[in-house]
């Protein structure tokens, strides 16, 4: 069985850089719309973020540079802080700084941070598409900060959390929802109620539980499913009133969003979004919190939960489209 290191990590491709030659690695935090990509992870069809970036950075360095990721996410699903390190060579290095119009007082590594930031915000990502669904890309993937980092730092394992935030946009069944919002949420066409979602929440807040039953253990994963979690629903206001608001924004006065934050050292398959749709299940009484506790302490005190029935009503896995990677923390800013 492959070493979990080995396993999960997206490691450069053998026409990185020498390791004889003087390297200088860089972290890149990086956005983007997931809406029209099949997920993070490089796939044979190209359709993936990791493709569409190393593709990028092909153009700029006319060779192939593998990069490194924090991990992966689902197809769908939306970033705002995935970080991918990249490694480069000291004539890169040194010819990037002179295309910067940064400081020249500054470092060489820090001159080509800046370029590479330039170069890499708001890119097209067109490539193994139709011409349509270029036009749809346009800039939906972007460099948000780019800082030279040691050699000893690692996207994946020099992690000390991750966050990641969830919304939900409810009503009736007849509900209108803002059109900008249809990519980013869940859309559920029913009323929720919003003290009981907050009770499941707080029912796994804060305390060590057993995730098993939350996720989806793919086969060879060696990680602990017992964590620690912290989880909070609260609900966002609309703000403007609905005559100012410009027509994708509009919404049915009886229209709310809700927010999932969860926040923790390191998230199993599909945890989150089993998480978010046992959460809308206790919204819509289709569960009791009654159950879930039960179920939760059932979990907890068991070595082996493999042959556990779990309620069919608290193991609904939410849309990916409602879920963004919101910030990842590391000793080093990025």
């Amino acid at each position: 069985m492959p070493h979990q290191r080995d396993r999960n990590a997206f490691r450069a491709a053998p026409t990185s850089p020498p390791q004889t030659a003087n390297i200088h690695r860089f972290a890149i935090r990086i956005g983007w719309n997931g809406s029209t990509y099949k997920g993070f992870q490089s796939q044979p069809y190209g359709n993936t973020i990791q493709d569409q970036i190393e593709h990028k950075l092909q153009c700029l360095f006319k060779r192939h540079v593998g990069i490194v990721a924090w991990g992966r996410t689902d197809a769908g699903v939306h970033a705002n802080a995935a970080v991918i390190t990249i490694d480069l060579t000291d004539a890169e290095v040194k010819r990037l700084a002179t295309r910067s119009d940064g400081d020249m007082q500054a470092s060489k590594a820090v001159e080509a941070a800046q370029f590479l930031l330039q170069a890499l915000k708001r890119f097209a990502c067109s490539t193994g598409v139709s011409d349509r669904e270029g036009r749809l890309r346009f800039g939906s993937i972007s460099a948000l900060n780019v800082v030279p980092v040691p050699l000893s730092f690692d996207a994946r394992y020099s992690a000390r959390w991750k966050r990641y935030v969830y919304y939900i946009c409810s009503g009736g069944e007849s509900i209108d929802i803002p059109f900008a919002w249809l990519d980013y949420s869940w859309r559920v066409p029913w009323n929720l109620d919003f003290d009981a979602m907050v009770k499941a929440a707080e029912l796994l807040n804060g305390k060590e539980h057993n995730y098993e039953w939350l996720s989806v253990i793919q086969n060879g994963e060696l990680r602990s499913s017992r964590r620690a979690l912290k989880l909070t629903v609260e609900e966002v206001k609309f703000t403007a009133t609905l005559s100012d608001m410009p027509y994708f924004l509009r919404h049915a006065t009886s229209a709310k969003l809700y927010k999932v934050t969860a926040t923790s050292d390191f998230f199993l398959y599909k945890m989150i979004r089993r998480i978010v749709g046992m959460l809308v299940s206790i919204g819509r009484g289709h569960a009791t919190l009654t159950s879930l506790a039960a179920c939760i302490d059932m979990h907890d005190k068991s070595i082996d939960c493999s042959k556990m029935k779990v309620p069919k009503e608290l193991v609904e896995t939410a849309p990916p489209n409602g879920l963004c990677l919101e910030h990842i923390e590391y000793d080093i800013p990025i």
